[in-house]
């Protein structure tokens, strides 16, 4: 659908220069817009915008000084790992391969070992074909899959308790797409058997008839990821000031149901923190607000709770200290609602930081992120891609901006497909003084974070991080709730039919959260 519906930048550019002309000609001919002095320009607005420079990522120091990999500032947005391994890479010695789609016995070893060899070239210790426990599901008949999916975890779970072992992981190969089945095994997972899971396809494993190595790469990373493991950095040189003392970096994200769905699903709050100087691993909040009933209102009502059990897990990893700063990066906020997120959100921030320590009052600042709205930016010169897209790291701070507010528009990422869009950062408050430069780097940096892929993305970390959170819960409310869909917004006709303790039991259970951290990458 995505390539369908792509436009290229050139083309892009030459339709709203088309348009443009149309509403020109009508203009120039009204009577009305004569006799008030109204003209049009016919050209688009010329803007004078800066390139950042790309940070560099700093991996697994093997002694070879070759650990830090710098980002080609002509070809910024993505980076190659080369031969470096996962600055902290997992140990997996006991894993599971639940298969379902039929694998026959030269393939399944060969997953095994491409999983074995990736993962030892980019630093995690899978144990190998004799350690693994194969357990055969048949996907054909997928009511019957739902069915008997939970005990087929639980025999791998019981298989390794028997051995005296720890199960670290299970791989879980698909057949094809299924959400609902995929939702079920998330849920189970996740929430009632903590265990780590990780699902691929099998079309997507063999891309072109053989094992793709480069997929069975990416799949690692979120492994490592997901089993605590850190897969790279910022480097220290080029780190930013403000990472350098203790800070406390937070994406907040609030997703709503469907209309149709809106009279008995909630909105579904997530706010994520870092909890360590390199701001790679994040800690999760999560919150179900019943408003999504009457409106989507996107205020998080119990921030101040949020905020403090935040705080206390920084505290707790960090050997007793507080952070000295903190930065919020703010998903998913429309203009007309600014004022009041601010007035509540950020007044219950303060006083979560009074309510630990009398006197507590660590500077905030608060940034909100958009990516919804119809700015585009067209290159007059040759700092571009290849397809005409404008380069990463491309930012633009005045011209198009508020008067007196501190905004800016940066482009953080490589656009593969169609016209790269822009995200909008507005500071809303900020108690630490930054420059626009110290604010545009840190979010420009905090975009090569990812622990996904190495790209950089199209905006901050901590934001992306929570709108997966925001989603991942929405998959477990449906699965508790029962609700009868394969999709976040599905819609079921008897869903609506839970009683007020049901509800409650629901709410706590999605609120008292994972006990796994990164389970959401």
């Amino acid at each position: 659908m995505i390539r369908q519906t792509a436009v290229k930048p050139l083309d892009r550019q030459k339709k709203i220069m088309e348009g443009l002309q149309r509403n020109n000609d009508k203009y120039k001919n009204n009577p009305y817009a004569k006799e008030f002095g109204i003209s049009l320009s016919g050209t688009m607005t010329k803007l004078t915008g800066r390139i950042l420079d790309p940070p560099s990522i700093e991996y697994r120091d093997n002694g070879k000084d070759k650990n830090i990999v710098n980002i080609n500032k002509t070809n910024p947005g993505k980076w190659f790992q080369d031969k470096n391994t996962y600055l902290n890479g997992a140990d997996v010695s006991n894993w599971a391969v639940l298969d379902m789609a039929q694998l026959n016995d030269g393939q399944y070893k060969e997953v095994v070992q491409g999983f074995v060899t990736v993962g030892k070239e980019n630093g995690i210790k899978f144990g190998g074909v004799d350690k693994v426990m194969k357990v055969r599901v048949s996907m054909k008949d997928l009511d019957e899959a739902l069915a008997t999916i939970e005990d087929h975890l639980v025999r791998i779970g019981h298989h390794f308790q028997a051995a005296g072992s720890k199960l670290d992981f299970v791989l879980i190969i698909f057949a094809f797409k299924a959400g609902s089945l995929y939702d079920k095994i998330k849920h189970l997972g996740d929430m009632k058997l903590n265990i780590s899971t990780q699902c691929c396809l099998k079309a997507n494993l063999y891309k072109g008839g053989n094992l793709s190595k480069q997929v069975v790469a990416n799949v690692c990373m979120k492994i490592n990821s997901k089993l605590g493991g850190i897969n790279h950095v910022l480097s220290k040189g080029c780190r930013p000031n403000i990472l350098k003392r203790p800070v406390m970096i937070m994406g907040a994200d609030v997703s709503h149901p469907a209309p149709e769905c809106r009279s008995f699903k909630p909105s579904i709050a997530a706010v994520v923190a870092s909890v360590e100087p390199k701001a790679v691993n994040y800690e999760v909040q999560v919150r179900i607000q019943d408003m999504g009933l009457e409106s989507n209102e996107e205020v998080i009502k119990d921030m101040k709770d949020v905020t403090r059990n935040l705080l206390l897990k920084f505290f707790e990893k960090n050997n007793g200290r507080k952070p000295e700063k903190i930065v919020m990066f703010r998903d998913g906020c429309s203009e007309g609602q600014f004022l009041t997120v601010l007035a509540k959100e950020l007044m219950a921030m303060r006083e979560a930081c009074m309510e630990l320590e009398e006197g507590y009052q660590p500077p905030i600042t608060y940034v909100v992120v958009q990516k919804r709205h119809h700015t585009r930016f067209f290159p007059s010169d040759t700092n571009k891609y290849r397809n005409g897209n404008a380069l990463a790291g491309t930012v633009v701070d005045q011209g198009i901006n508020h008067p007196t507010e501190g905004d800016f528009y940066l482009l953080s990422h490589e656009g593969i497909q169609g016209t790269s869009r822009p995200c909008h950062y507005q500071v809303l408050w900020d108690d630490n003084n930054m420059t626009a430069d110290e604010l545009e780097v840190l979010a420009y940096y905090l975009c090569h974070l990812y622990s996904r892929c190495s790209r950089s993305v199209s905006y901050p970390t901590p934001t992306y991080y929570a709108h997966l959170v925001a989603d991942r819960a929405r998959k477990h409310h449906n699965e508790l709730a029962q609700f009868d869909c394969g999709s976040s917004s599905g819609y079921s006709a008897g869903s609506g039919k839970m009683t007020e303790s049901e509800r409650r039991k629901i709410k706590e259970i999605v609120e008292r959260g994972v006990e796994k951290p990164m389970y959401f990458v």
